[in-house]
């Protein structure tokens, strides 16, 4: 007997990656500017600098004169940058959505340039976007009412917001479906702009730094929201001026906080279904002072202050928009799309199944530092346990693709410990699990003392 796909099969998909999760390549010569495939590549980028410089956004760029570099794909393997960590590859997200769609090829893979702005990737999105559909419906297996459903990671949540909002997308969409997607931004954006002026600082983040303050697609992730403590429990919002004093680009904050204003006054989003990260140490509100700014792990609440959480990026109120439903997640950011929830819940919504959590889930928060010097022990802190003894930590070197350590974890200050030595410099990650949910992981960076 033929069994009928669900009525969410049938729509054409398109998948879309966060800030750093596509594939660029130079057009000229056709080089891997960033995603390739060895993990080592990442600790010498970072330190030399030389492999980094192509990714500068010039002049030419913010003028629109662009295709001096191109997005091939999406992400298939890790890659790594200080201060932002880790992003893990597509490859588990992308199997698990052609699995769940009518057919492979109403699946549509859309890489775009994350270094150039929102609207630039939300008008070279509309134009895919129609052509996949168009396709679609015409396909064999295809639907001649077949609609849009947007599967998508981080940043890539914006540009399908601003497709949907501002350029017409809405009439054709089904379903946006977003994994940690900074709506109202993250301040970790712009703790990053002002990362060590006028202090020493590792190398690779001075590195991140300088590409950073060109970048049109950075500045995109600034927060949006009432977050700059100015005294006790009085907080204003960030202005372009602040990020022009931390170091930012004045024009392209300005176009940020414009487009969040635009975000706030548009009409609910009724087609929006959001996984949002919880349960990770992350940086939420600010103070600014002499041209620096100090990160908070609180945002405030009522008449005094809260620890939202979040995914270690953006923190948890950020992460949807008013009266949209949302599915919590204990998981970092860079990994939250590769995790077999997130995963689960985007096929659910496909196929209109719903999901609940996992029996036996509890949340559990993960933090590592993003980078270690090679020869000190790299610490591992993991809270909001429950049951600490049925907590398994494990270290995998990811250029051998193999499991190198399983850390004891003691409890220390209310938390679970460990410290574990990394061999050599390169890219680890490390992973933390208990209960129903699948580990929470991050991305690690070992360097060599002297970088």
């Amino acid at each position: 007997m033929a069994i009928s796909p669900a009525a969410g099969h049938r729509d054409a998909v398109v998948v879309l990656p966060g800030i750093m999760g596509s594939e660029l390549i130079e057009s000229a010569t056709g080089r891997v500017l960033w995603g390739v495939s060895d993990p080592r590549w990442y600790g010498s980028a970072w330190t030399t600098g030389d492999a980094l410089a192509k990714l500068h956004v010039t002049e030419d760029e913010r003028a629109g004169r662009t295709g001096r570099i191109r997005a091939t794909r999406m992400l298939r393997f890790p890659a790594f940058a200080p201060v932002l960590r880790g992003f893990e590859p597509y490859r588990e997200l992308l199997r698990g959505v052609r699995n769940n769609a009518a057919h492979p090829d109403a699946v549509l893979e859309f890489a775009y340039d994350w270094r150039l702005s929102v609207a630039h990737a939300a008008a070279e999105l509309a134009k895919a976007a129609e052509a996949h559909l168009q396709a679609w419906r015409a396909h064999p297996q295809g639907s001649r009412d077949a609609r849009l459903t947007l599967v998508a990671h981080s940043m890539g949540g914006l540009v399908a917001h601003y497709f949907v909002t501002e350029l017409g997308g809405a009439g054709e969409l089904r379903t946006l479906i977003t994994l940690g997607t900074p709506f109202y931004g993250s301040v970790q954006a712009a703790g990053l702009l002002a990362t060590g002026r006028g202090t020493p600082l590792p190398l690779p983040r001075r590195r991140l730094r300088a590409l950073a303050c060109t970048l049109p697609g950075l500045h995109e992730l600034l927060p949006g929201y009432r977050c700059v403590k100015e005294r006790c429990c009085a907080y204003s919002q960030l202005t372009a001026v602040d990020v022009e004093s931390l170091g930012g680009d004045l024009e392209l904050a300005q176009r940020s906080l414009d487009r969040q204003e635009r975000l706030r006054a548009a009409a609910p989003l009724p087609q929006l279904r959001a996984v949002v990260g919880v349960g990770q140490r992350t940086p939420q509100s600010l103070t600014l002072a002499g041209g620096t700014a100090h990160v908070q792990e609180y945002v405030p609440d009522g008449g005094t202050c809260a620890d939202r959480r979040g995914d270690g990026t953006v923190y948890r109120d950020a992460a949807t928009l008013p009266g949209s439903p949302a599915f919590y997640l204990p998981q970092n950011h860079g990994s939250i799309a590769r995790s077999e929830e997130a995963i689960a819940y985007a096929c659910s919504v496909l196929t209109e199944r719903p999901l609940g959590p996992p029996l036996g889930a509890t949340e559990l928060g993960l933090y590592v530092p993003d980078m270690v010097e090679v020869g000190r022990p790299c610490p591992i802190e993991v809270d909001l346990v429950d049951n600490p003894a049925a907590v398994v930590c494990k270290v995998f070197d990811l250029a051998a693709n193999l499991e190198i350590a399983r850390p004891w974890l003691t409890p220390h200050d209310g938390s679970l410990y460990a410290e574990v030595p990394l061999p050599g410099p390169g890219l680890y990650r490390i992973e933390a699990k208990s209960g129903g949910f699948s580990a929470v992981s991050q991305l690690v960076l070992a360097v060599a003392p002297d970088e």
